[in-house]
């Protein structure tokens, strides 16, 4: 019988060894203005290169919700020199499993996730779409032809993410934080912390090709920001398992230098301003 009180196994199980498995769709990368997507990453990472990389997919079998579609923008960084990974600019979620998916990433792993108003995600023989909406823009239109690559030289940056049939580690980068509210009903931010997610995926589906792409803004979600300045290439890729098997600690942080560039990803303009508002009859 269904209860508001959960089993004791209930709480052990929650969130353990999250999977993100069936994992198809479009990645791509494109160059852009290097200060300003330098700009947008927090210290103490490092930008390694002005490239915005990204993918729209369809979820198909995550071990905490039901299937959903996903769009991220992410860059490449360093941690001290030594350590490279993803840092997550953007997530936007839609379908069945969206809100959970949210949950588990946002509040669970520092992950910058927001509901999309729709995401969709086409193939057709040798080329695919996707677009990403929301507030009434299309933020994010993304082709995929098969064929050569836009730039020949990005894959080797992939080369080894993409290997079919071999299990490839990667680390993203994630700030996680506390939200501490105060007597007098106002929050503020603290314990801001570096994280690194490590995932091990199996890739048993790639196809390189050509990248058409176009972006736009809203004030929530300013994607055209980081303005396309040349595309480099795209592929059609299928992830059999993708698995988060371990988090690392990595530093405490500064709250007041840090949150301003975490809380756009994460949060619209409303909880800013609360004159900001959408009416939808």
């Amino acid at each position: 019988m269904a209860s508001f009180i959960a089993s004791d196994q209930d709480v052990k199980n929650f969130l353990t060894a999250p999977s993100m498995n069936d994992q198809e769709g479009i990645g791509f990368a494109y160059a852009t203005d290097e200060a300003v997507l330098k700009a947008l990453i927090p210290a103490p990472l490092k930008l390694m290169a002005p490239v915005v990389c990204g993918y729209v997919v369809h979820m198909g079998k995550p071990t905490f919700s039901a299937p959903y579609l996903e769009e991220s923008l992410f860059a490449l960084v360093s941690y001290k020199d030594k350590m490279m990974g993803a840092y997550p600019i953007n997530l936007l979620l839609h379908g069945p499993g969206a809100e959970s998916g949210i949950i588990a990433g946002r509040e669970g792993a520092g992950i910058p996730k927001k509901l999309a108003d729709a995401i969709e995600l086409r193939r057709n023989d040798n080329s695919a779409t996707a677009t990403v909406e929301r507030h009434g823009k299309t933020l994010l239109n993304v082709s995929w032809t098969a064929g050569e690559l836009n730039d020949p030289s990005i894959m080797k940056q992939f080369a080894g993410q993409l290997a079919l049939g071999k299990e490839a580690e990667m680390n993203s980068f994630f700030y996680k934080y506390n939200i501490d509210q105060h007597e007098d009903g106002t929050n503020h931010f603290n314990n801001v912390q570096l994280v690194a997610t490590q995932l091990r995926s199996l890739a048993d589906q790639v196809e390189p090709g050509n990248l058409s792409i176009q972006l736009d803004s809203t004030d929530d979600d300013p994607f055209g920001e980081l303005k396309v300045l040349k595309p480099l290439g795209a592929a059609w890729f299928h992830f059999k398992t993708s698995v988060m098997f371990n988090t690392l600690k990595l530093d405490e942080v500064d709250a007041a230098t840090t949150m301003t560039k975490l809380l756009t990803g994460r949060y619209d303009r409303s909880f800013f301003n609360p004159k900001a508002a959408t009416y939808i009859i």
